[in-house]
C-alpha cells in the first residue's frame, strides 16, 4: 500500500518541545501533541541559529535553534552536508521530523537553508499568530461540546458534522486535556491575566502602563501576551487610555 508523505505544519519552537511525545508502532509515524492539541510530526520551523556542533569524526551535527518561544536541537548522524554553510547567528527554515531520544525532543532535518529577507521573518510570525488563535478556537471548541456526548467516537462524529474539525484533531485535543489531568498537582500557577494585571497595577503612573513594560517584565511569548490582553478587555478589566498604553478599570 503506497504510504503518502505528511505535509509539513508550521509550528513554532515551543509547539514542538512543549508537546506529549508519543511513539507508533510499525509504519505510523511518531509524533508530539501540541500544548493547542495539534498533532505534529513534520514540522517547518524558523529560526536563528545559536549553536551549531561537528564531532570531530564526522559522524554527527548538531544545530541548537532559537525562535524566541523556546530553543530546540536538529541533529544528523549521517549525511552531515545538509548543515553545510549554516553557521551560528543565521536565521534558517528547517523542515524535518520529530524524533525524541532520551527525553529530548528533537528535529531529524529534510531540508534546512539561510533565510536572507527579514521580511520572511516577520511575514512567519504574523502567520503562526493567526494559526494559534485558531488552533486554540478548535481545541475549546472540542472541549465545549465534549460533555454533550457518550463517548470520543460520537465526540469525533459531532465535531465533523458541526464544525468541520478533522476526528484526528479531536482525539488529540482529547488527548492533550486527559495529560494534564493525570500530571501531578503541583503549586498552583499565576495565569497570563493575573500576571498582567498586576504588573499593570505596579507600572501606572496614572496614564496606564506601556505594553513594552508588559512585554519585558511578564516573560510571556507574543501570542500568549496578545491574547490575555484581548481576554482583559474584552472581559472589561482594562481598557486602553491612548495607544501603546492599557490601564486597569
Amino acid at each position: 500500500m503506497e504510504r503518502k508523505r505528511l505535509p509539513a505544519i508550521k509550528a513554532s519552537i515551543e509547539d514542538v518541545s512543549k508537546g506529549k511525545y508519543c511513539a507508533q508502532e510499525g509504519f505510523n509515524p511518531n509524533y508530539v501533541i501540541s500544548p493547542h492539541g495539534v498533532r505534529l510530526s513534520r514540522v517547518r520551523l524558523m529560526s536563528t541559529v545559536v549553536d551549531k556542533f561537528m564531532a570531530e569524526s564526522g559522524k554527527f551535527a548538531s544545530l541548537t535553534l532559537d525562535d524566541g518561544t523556546d530553543t530546540i536541537r536538529s541533529k544528523v548522524f549521517t549525511d552531515l552536508s545538509i548543515f553545510n554553510g549554516i553557521e551560528t547567528g543565521d536565521d534558517v527554515e528547517m523542515i524535518g521530523k520529530v524524533k525524541e531520544y532520551q527525553g529530548e525532543i528533537y528535529i531529524t532535518p529534510e531540508i534546512a537553508k539561510k533565510i536572507d529577507d527579514p521580511n520572511t521573518e516577520i511575514l512567519r510570525r504574523l502567520e503562526l499568530r493567526a494559526q494559534s488563535k485558531e488552533w486554540e478556537k478548535k481545541r475549546l471548541t472540542v472541549l465545549e461540546n465534549e460533555k454533550a456526548v457518550s463517548d470520543l467516537e460520537e465526540l469525533k462524529k459531532m465535531m465533523k458534522e458541526r464544525y468541520g474539525i478533522d476526528a484526528e484533531e479531536t482525539e488529540a485535543i482529547v488527548m492533550t486535556k486527559a495529560a494534564a489531568e493525570e500530571a501531578p498537582a503541583g503549586e498552583p500557577k499565576e495565569s497570563a491575566k493575573e500576571k498582567l494585571l498586576k504588573i499593570i497595577a505596579e507600572n501606572d503612573a496614572g496614564e496606564g502602563c506601556e505594553y513594552q513594560t508588559l512585554i519585558e517584565k511578564s516573560g510571556l511569548n507574543e501570542d500568549a501576551m496578545d491574547t490575555a490582553i484581548q481576554e482583559l478587555l474584552d472581559e472589561g478589566s482594562c481598557f486602553e487610555p491612548k495607544p501603546g498604553k492599557i490601564k486597569k478599570l
